[in-house]
């Protein structure tokens, strides 16, 4: 629960939208004045609901009975795990069209990229929509294991060719003075 993950603007998404919002996350000590004046105060137990910190088996089921899981961050966020754990739930996302998120997204089938708060709002009721089956299976063509690896490795091949044909060798040439 921090600013850069943008809960506070999950709460205006539900607020504006009239959909409930289920809150998982851990509170961080540099965090608990955000979450003191930002969050607890909209925070009714009906609409609006904390659940505190979530273990695997919870976030699992928080994740997979979800119309939507919001991802409204704040900062350009290089990965966010979140979204895919979502998706191989089979839940769409909703996020701030920043950072990785067009990368992970599949706009229009494994979620929805928003600008700001409206466009997020405006696409609750579609993600409600999405075939749940075709977003998990997204995720496992995209971030399997064994996807992940393979990207891996043929960024490293890239890497390496680069380098030889700079110099003909994959390492730089050191000039090494043994007089010493």
């Amino acid at each position: 629960m921090s600013p850069e993950k943008g809960p506070h603007l999950a709460i205006q998404i539900a607020q504006q939208s009239n959909w409930r919002l289920k809150m998982a996350g851990k509170v961080d000590v540099v965090d608990v004045d955000y979450f003191e004046r930002e969050i607890k105060p909209h925070v009714d137990g009906k609409q609006i609901e904390y659940l505190g910190e979530a273990n695997h088996v919870q976030k699992n089921a928080l994740l997979g009975g979800a119309v939507a899981t919001l991802f409204p961050i704040t900062w350009r966020e290089p990965f966010g795990l979140v979204m895919v754990e979502s998706m191989a739930a089979g839940t769409p996302v909703i996020a701030m069209k920043l950072g990785s998120a067009p990368e992970v997204i599949a706009h229009g089938k494994t979620g929805f990229l928003g600008q700001n708060l409206a466009e997020c709002v405006n696409v609750i009721d579609k993600a409600a929509k999405l075939d749940r089956y075709a977003i998990r299976e997204y995720v496992s063509n995209h971030f399997s294991v064994k996807q992940m690896v393979d990207g891996y490795e043929t960024v490293y091949q890239q890497v390496l060719a680069e380098r030889f044909a700079k110099n003909g060798r994959l390492r730089t040439p050191v000039i090494s003075d043994l007089s010493r």
